[in-house]
């Protein structure tokens, strides 16, 4: 059982994960259909319906987290679409097409993020943090004391989520520089 604060906290940084997401989908629709249309595991017919569907889910995923609407359905299915991606991206690296954009930058210039096998374990953790929200709750009132907790800890969370999501990026730019430098023959 968890604590009622826990999910308050897990809800509201699926919420904010969530929308931004969506809003990075929507507000550059073009570029998301090319991302899943590199990703290469739907037919070309079905891939502008496709990113209009994973852009609407993840709005209203977002708006599920925010009401707390029935946690379980909105846990499992938050889950569900993490684990559709973690697959794609697992698949694409398998294929070695590691060159493509992952789709999950937040509003990054340039290319992007592009797939990397420290993806997996990131996805990975979001789908567990997502199941642990359809969890029972212990049965207590929340205090002021609690919801200042709650601004804390999603400010916490969002600037280590921030953060990591920059450790990967530098990890791509670092691996990118040395191919370049092992390309030219320097030593």
């Amino acid at each position: 059982m968890l604590d009622p604060l826990v999910i308050k906290v897990l809800s509201l940084a699926f919420a904010v994960l969530l929308a931004a997401a969506a809003w990075n989908k929507l507000t550059d629709r073009a570029r998301f259909r090319g991302i899943v249309a590199a990703y290469k595991v739907l037919p070309e017919m079905l891939v502008a319906p496709v990113a209009w569907l994973v852009a609407g889910l993840e709005a209203s995923l977002t708006i599920a987290w925010a009401l707390g609407w029935n946690l379980f359905v909105t846990a499992f299915a938050t889950a569900g679409l993490l684990a559709v991606y973690t697959f794609a991206i697992a698949l694409n690296l398998w294929r070695g097409r590691t060159y493509i954009d992952c789709g999950c930058g937040f509003g990054s210039t340039g290319g992007g993020q592009q797939l990397s096998n420290r993806l997996l374990p990131r996805n990975g953790l979001l789908i567990l943090l997502a199941l642990a929200a359809a969890l029972p709750l212990t049965a207590r009132e929340l205090l002021l004391i609690d919801y200042v907790g709650l601004g804390g800890a999603c400010l916490a969370l969002a600037l280590i989520y921030a953060g990591a999501n920059q450790l990967l990026l530098n990890a791509q730019a670092i691996n990118s520089w040395r191919k370049a430098r092992a390309g030219s023959g320097e030593s």
